[in-house]
C-alpha cells in the first residue's frame, strides 16, 4: 500500500563527467595545450596517454607530436581525432 501523502521522488539527469576547463585548451586548428601534467604513460605518434592532477588523458590521431611549453604544460600536435579523460 502506497501512502497518499507521500513525495514523489525527484528523478535526475545522471551526471555525465567532463574534462575540466583547466586542462584542455585548444590552441589552433590541430593543436592542444595540456595543463597540469604529472607524466606521460605511454606515447606513439598515433595515440598518447597523458597522467593529469585530475586524471589521465588518452589522445589518439595520426603524426602525434608532443613539445614542451613550460611547467608542467605540453603542446600536442597532429591530426586529432579523438580525446578520452578518465577521472581517477
Amino acid at each position: 500500500m502506497m501512502r497518499a501523502n507521500r513525495k514523489p521522488k525527484s528523478c535526475r539527469p545522471p551526471r555525465i563527467p567532463m574534462i575540466p576547463k583547466e586542462i584542455l585548451e585548444i590552441v589552433e586548428r590541430g593543436q592542444i595545450l595540456i595543463s597540469g601534467v604529472v607524466g606521460i604513460d605511454d606515447y606513439c605518434p598515433c595515440a598518447v596517454r597523458i597522467r593529469t592532477a585530475k586524471g589521465i588523458l588518452e589522445i589518439a590521431g595520426t603524426a602525434l607530436t608532443l613539445c614542451w611549453a613550460g611547467e608542467k604544460r605540453l603542446l600536442l600536435k597532429g591530426n586529432l581525432e579523438q580525446v578520452c579523460f578518465l577521472l581517477k
